[in-house]
């Protein structure tokens, strides 16, 4: 399988296409009948401690960049709300995450959005405590680069096509930004969390050495340890 391959389609058919989907923990959500009278049970559902972590970054861009564009709280007080909930994001999404990573080889990616999001956050702080000009004005450039470079590495690292396209949105939310200033918090915040949230509910495509060492496997008609 080559890198990036073209003729592939960018957003998987299925749910079983494989991808770093959670292996062993997933937690399934049964919709069930409300009364005798119900016309039946909905399908259930599969929403995994991985889309968990996605959709909990989700809604806390969603929060820091509603605040920042709608709040009339001061910087100062923002700054604080942001740093708790960007720590608790942090810590509640790598141990979401955590077992998978460990067990797929890719604890480098756990680290990596840890690393990014700690960086920002203390820039930030850094900018609006000690009021730095240069890093408030540019708050929204600051972590759509983050994002960008977060997608970007993990594309090339997971040959995943559905990534990088997110790294290059996050560069052109850059544009736009600019582009329309009074709204930069609105247009961060809705980039970043629909980009979640995209990703929590779609399947999405990934090429690293073990998903293709399974996927010969189903290929040749080996069983594999796990299923995707």
């Amino acid at each position: 399988m080559t890198f990036l391959e073209l003729n592939e389609p960018l957003v998987p058919p299925h749910s079983k296409t494989i991808g770093m989907r959670d292996l062993n923990g997933l937690l399934r959500a049964h919709f069930r009948q409300i009364s005798d009278r119900s016309i039946g049970s909905l399908p259930s559902v599969s929403f995994t401690e991985l889309d968990q972590a996605f959709t909990a970054w989700g809604f806390i861009a969603l929060a820091i960049f509603s605040l920042a564009q709608f709040s009339m709280l001061s910087w100062s007080t923002q700054a604080l709300v942001d740093a708790a909930l960007t720590g608790a994001g942090i810590a509640g999404t790598a141990k979401l995450t955590w077992r998978l990573a460990y067990s797929e080889s890719l604890r480098w990616v756990v680290g990596l959005w840890t690393m990014l999001m700690a960086g920002g956050m203390i820039a930030t702080a850094y900018g609006i405590f000690y009021g730095v000009g240069l890093i408030l004005v540019n708050l929204c450039l600051l972590w759509l680069g983050l994002c960008t470079a977060g997608y970007l590495s993990m594309g090339v690292g997971l040959r995943s096509r559905s990534f990088i396209s997110a790294g290059l949105v996050h560069g052109l939310a850059i544009i736009a930004v600019q582009i329309h200033p009074a709204d930069q918090f609105l247009i961060s915040g809705l980039v970043m969390s629909l980009t979640l949230f995209f990703f929590s509910l779609v399947p999405w495509d990934m090429r690293a050495a073990e998903a293709e060492e399974l996927c010969g496997m189903k290929l040749g008609g080996m069983k594999p340890a796990a299923k995707l």
